[in-house]
Order: C-alpha cells, then sequence, then structure tokens
C-alpha cells in the first residue's frame, strides 16, 4: 500500500520553509518516488474544504491516487502539509485516507514555553484572529488552554486512535536534534536520505521582535485586505530589521516559564518513553533566571516614536507599495489579472 505522509506541523516548527522547500523541489522529489500534489504551497485551502465537508477524504484519496498513478508506478508516496490540521479537534473526518494509503502523521514537537511565546509573536504578525493579535503576552498566556494541540501526549494518542499505532512519526524542534536543519530533519522522518537534485533550503516566516511586535500589535492589520496586509507586513519587517533592541527574544521570567512546563511535565515524559526511549523529551535547558528579557516597551516620548517607528515604516511601506505597483505592470500581469497566487494545479 502506498504510503500518504500528513505533514501537520505544529505551528512555529519551520513548517513555511519546509512546504516551500517541497513546492520547489516537486520534480526531484517525483524523481525519488514523492509526489508534493495540487501546485500549492501549503495544502491548506485542500485540508479546509475536508474539514468543513465541502470535499470528502475518500474524493481527496481517489484524486491524489490518480495523480500518482500519472506520474508513474515509482511514485509510492505523497506529502499533504498543514500545520493547521493541528488545530483540528476531530480528526476523524481524515480517517477514509487509511482505505487506501499507509497514512504517516509527521509531526515536529517544540518546547511549550518557547512555543507559546513564538506562537504569540506570530499572531501579533499575521493578526487572522482579531481576538489574539491585540492583546498582551499576559492575556495571551492566560488563554493558552485554547492551544490543546500542544498537550503532546494527548494529541499524539489522537492522531494514532484514528490512522493506528505506529502511525505518527515524531521529531524534537530542537538544533541537537536536528544538525542539519529543520529541512534536512523533516526529510528524514518521511525516508528521504538521498538529497541528489535539490535545491537551496532557504528560511521563511521569521517573526519580528517582540518590540516591534508590541507596536505591531496596536495596529488594525486584521481589518484590511489580504495583498495589502502583505504589504504591510513586509514594511514592519523591513522596519525591524533597522531596530535597535536587546536581541532577546524571551517573554517569560523563569519562574514563569517553569511553571508553564510543569504543566506539560507528565505529558512530554509520556511522549519521551512512547516515542524516544528515553525520559526526556526536550534536552536543551531553560534559559538561566539572568538571561534578559525581550526589551517590548514602546517609547513614551511621541518623537522618538515617530523617528524610531513611524517614519522608518512609512519608508518602508512606501518602496513596497513602488514595487508592488512595478510587479503589476510585468507582461502576464496586466490586464487586470494580478500576481499568481497559489492554486490546485490538475497536472500536478
Amino acid at each position: 500500500m502506498r504510503k500518504l505522509y500528513l505533514h501537520v506541523g505544529v505551528h512555529r516548527t519551520a513548517t513555511t520553509s519546509i512546504q516551500r522547500f517541497l513546492r520547489a523541489n516537486f520534480v526531484a522529489l517525483v524523481s525519488k518516488g514523492y509526489l508534493y500534489p495540487f501546485g500549492v504551497t501549503r495544502h491548506n485551502a485542500l485540508v479546509s474544504k475536508i474539514r468543513y465537508g465541502t470535499l470528502s477524504a475518500e474524493d481527496m484519496a481517489q484524486d491524489l491516487l490518480r495523480r500518482m498513478d500519472a506520474k508513474g508506478p515509482h511514485v509510492q508516496a505523497a506529502v499533504l502539509s498543514d500545520e493547521d490540521i493541528s488545530a483540528i479537534v476531530d480528526v476523524s473526518v481524515f480517517a477514509p485516507l487509511m482505505r487506501h494509503f499507509d497514512v504517516k502523521v509527521v509531526v515536529s514537537l517544540r518546547r511549550q514555553d518557547l512555543w507559546l511565546e513564538s506562537w504569540y509573536l506570530q499572531n501579533v504578525k499575521w493578526q487572522w484572529d482579531a481576538s489574539l493579535a491585540h492583546i498582551s503576552f499576559a492575556e495571551f498566556l492566560e488563554r493558552r488552554d485554547e492551544f490543546f494541540w500542544i498537550d503532546y501526549a494527548s494529541r499524539l494518542a489522537q492522531y494514532e486512535a484514528v490512522f493506528g499505532p505506529g502511525s505518527v512519526v515524531a521529531g524534537v524542534f530542537e538544533e541537537a536534534e536536528m544538525p542539519d536543519g529543520p529541512i534536512d530533519a523533516f526529510l528524514a522522518m518521511i525516508g528521504i536520505t538521498d538529497q541528489t537534485g535539490f535545491g537551496d533550503k532557504l528560511h521563511h516566516n521569521s517573526s519580528l521582535s517582540p518590540l516591534a511586535s508590541e507596536f505591531m500589535r496596536q495596529m488594525p492589520l486584521d481589518e484590511m485586505v489580504g495583498p495589502d496586509r502583505k504589504l504591510v507586513e513586509q514594511a514592519f519587517l523591513d522596519m525591524d530589521a533597522g531596530l535597535v533592541t536587546n536581541g532577546s527574544k524571551l517573554l517569560m521570567p523563569l519562574a514563569q516559564r517553569q511553571a508553564v512546563m510543569a504543566e506539560f511535565a507528565d505529558s512530554n515524559a509520556a511522549v519521551a518513553r512512547a516515542y524516544f526511549g528515553r525520559d526526556q523529551l526536550f534536552r536543551t535547558p531553560l534559559p538561566a533566571a539572568e538571561a534578559p528579557l525581550a526589551d517590548a516597551t514602546l517609547p513614551t516620548d511621541g518623537a522618538v516614536l515617530m523617528r524610531d517607528f513611524m517614519v522608518p515604516l512609512m519608508r518602508a511601506l512606501a518602496k513596497q507599495m513602488t514595487g508592488a505597483r512595478l510587479a503589476a505592470d510585468l507582461p502576464g500581469e496586466r490586464k487586470g489579472q494580478g500576481p499568481k497566487k497559489d492554486r490546485v494545479n490538475p497536472r500536478t
């Protein structure tokens, strides 16, 4: 039976970098017997259709089998990637896939204190959920029970309840566990050891600094349409590059960090024993008590705020807007066609 790897994240474990690598190396993957289908970077639209019942997992499986057959009999594995699968409460909607594939759920586990800090910054940056985009980190932490998928023992058990024992392929998102980086670690998790023909492995979707994030969370990006928001997001990244900070992205003092990790101690220990044959899941020590917290306090002086934040932001935004206008005039994107977007390609 052919394999189907469901890459479910979790979020903030280099998923964007992995997805862009897989799409960019479509041909090389096919040569190795792997299909990254539908001509998109991330399979969130497909997953959303299955999740909300506008496409059945059975129909998707049949489509995927046809695409694999079209690429040749050597293609014996497919990869679907969307980190939002990790946040779907009932993953049994994907159970019909088991009729046609040996389903493997590929999940990367990031230490929960670091994940919460990174997820907070990402919610401020993307602003897809207005209820999380504009709150303080302290308020965000009070809602951490909503992120049920970082109780790893419970979540991995749910995957195995649907797809069967041994269906989970787990990795630890720590540098020592991924000496060649997260993309190489992911490739190893899906059984690819020969990397001949692959292109560069690039990093994408970095977080803003906590200082820039504190400024950004005051902004109504969630009220903007997609293309406009992308321009503003990039302008913030450009502005952030010029900010002077203390370099730290730590948001929790040690005592609070220890308390958060204590909540997950039993769960993490159970995962360590079940999937890694050891007692400790995460081996990187917590930051030292004297490690500085991120500088996330905005200037109270209006002139300084204008000089260090608003003026650089406006300059960066003007540059982005000019670039967007020039891109719209390129051949093939005239007559209102606009820039190309990810879309399902029936030939892939």
